[in-house]
């Protein structure tokens, strides 16, 4: 599922600019989908590396130092997440694995790496990864670091630029102990190296199929390119003939095509019925005429698209409205959970009863954080490490990145290193990060994420619908469906 979902949101992120506010030309939203779509290789250098422990000033971008402290301080005064913190500093002092050594692991710290692309076409595009990776490696010193060890994130910033990201890969791969959390459009340049020295861990969401080859890469979206049966399932069953007359837009650049494709070949394996698709250049803005053929020609009863981006998705829904699609019109569209999303449509009665899934926890709603005490613990270690910046999935991938990094290290026992690391590694099934991601296994190279949760919007607002009762597999998530690759 990830080679479909993961390509939507960095739509989402080089088309809409989110982090920083931005709002691209036409011309620079194209080349810059273009690149996203294809991880085009560039030609200039990366930035080099940068290192500084979790707690000091200037580790990300000079946005940290003072922030965080050494303890719980104000965190620790919250009840639900001061019990979860202190869980995990027992864990680490538990596990018996202090005092091991290994590269960039001395007797009492480790360095993890951290290569993302903050830089370039978009200023500030994933920059939430490394934010996310500092977060949680301030929230492990907090408890007295991990097994004993301060840890110290070292980031690079590859300026979305394959030599750059290669260059980064290689020079901290022999000052890092592991890879944690990185993000970047570049990936599978830096990948070249990891597939050539397998010897060094890595724990990211790969967006290249290159970064996702290598035997010491580990995801927590893992898969190859398909989608999930569930949801269309489930939406199949409960719109009933609706899913007969569905239209979509999709954008026409690079990989979105097959992604759709995926979509598409999910959703018609049970039952639904595209009467209007349509491919979109990167650079529209305007989707009237689509609408007033789909409403008032093809008759659609659903609107769906996964394959823009949330930006693109609100002005689509006014689109709509301009076109005169009678108010009875269902939209199902995932790619809506963005903070911005309801901003952008101006207009929450547009929007009641919008639906839509996710494959990991409604991150930044705050009730969902009084039900999930790991997403309350980083909601408060984000906003404390970052102050003032906006929690987004990339700094949820990177905490997820770690907390597996950790449960793998822990296990490893008192020898750990890296090779006992991937060993541990490769033994995780069902992972969760305590539930802020769906189920998955991060070693899985073939299959995919098959589990997710149903949302919808009312009064403005995303909230759960139709959980199923937890068990010990599902962790609260939805697991029915099969996982359907798209060439299997």
């Amino acid at each position: 599922m990830r080679r479909v979902r993961v390509t939507a949101l960095v739509l989402l992120a080089v088309l809409s600019a989110a982090a920083c506010g931005a709002r691209l030309s036409p011309e620079l939203r194209k080349q810059a989908a273009t690149a996203a779509l294809n991880a085009g290789s560039g030609n200039g250098t990366g930035t080099g590396p940068g290192a500084g422990p979790a707690n000091s000033p200037g580790a990300v971008n000079g946005g940290i130092g003072g922030a965080i402290g050494g303890t719980n301080g104000t965190q620790g005064s919250n009840g639900t997440t001061g019990t979860q913190g202190t869980q995990g500093g027992t864990q680490g002092a538990a596990s018996g694995c202090n005092g091991a050594t290994d590269v960039g692991m001395t007797a009492d710290s480790i360095q993890l790496g951290n290569v993302s692309s903050t830089s370039g076409p978009v200023s500030g595009l994933f920059e939430g990864a490394p934010q996310g990776a500092q977060a949680f490696a301030a929230f492990l010193n907090s408890q007295g670091g991990l097994c004993g060890h301060n840890v110290h994130i070292r980031f690079a910033d590859d300026s979305t630029n394959c030599q750059g990201n290669q260059n980064a890969t290689e020079e901290l791969a022999s000052k890092v102990f592991a890879f944690v959390g990185s993000f970047s459009l570049e990936d599978g340049c830096g990948a070249k190296y990891l597939n050539a020295h397998t010897n060094v861990p890595d724990i990211h969401v790969a967006l290249a199929p290159e970064a996702d080859s290598p035997p010491n890469h580990f995801d927590i979206e893992t898969g190859a390119l398909g989608y999930a049966t569930g949801p269309f399932a489930y939406y199949a069953k409960k719109l009933g003939a609706a899913v007969q007359s569905v239209g979509t837009l999709y954008a026409n650049v690079g990989g979105a095509v097959p992604k759709q494709k995926a979509f598409e070949h999910a959703a018609e394996s049970v039952g639904w019925k595209f009467v209007y698709s349509r491919a979109t250049d990167a650079s529209e803005t305007d989707w009237v005429g689509d609408f007033v053929t789909m409403c008032n020609r093809d008759k659609i009863k659903i609107f769906f698209t996964g394959a823009e981006n949330a930006q693109y998705a609100a002005k689509m829904v006014n689109d709509e409205r301009q076109a005169g699609c009678p108010s009875s019109l269902i939209n199902i569209i995932p790619i809506a959970y963005d903070q911005a999303f309801v901003a952008d449509v101006g207009n929450t009665s547009a929007i009641e009863n919008l639906l839509g899934w996710n494959e990991y926890s409604l991150f930044f709603n705050t009730d969902e954080a009084e039900k999930i005490p790991e997403l309350k613990l980083l909601q408060g270690w984000f906003s404390k490490a970052n102050p003032g910046k906006p929690l987004n999935l990339y700094a949820l991938f990177a905490w997820a990145s770690g907390r597996l990094f950790q449960q793998a290290f822990q296990a490893a026992g008192a020898h750990v290193n890296r090779a006992s690391l991937m060993d541990q590694m490769r033994k995780i099934q069902q992972f969760t990060a305590s539930g802020i991601v769906a189920p998955m296994t991060p070693s899985d190279k073939k299959g995919g994420v098959k589990c997710y949760v149903l949302w919808q919007v009312h009064n403005g607002k995303f909230s759960r619908v139709d959980d199923p009762a937890p068990t010990a597999d599902s962790k609260g998530y939805r697991c029915d469906g099969q996982f359907l690759p798209l060439n299997g």
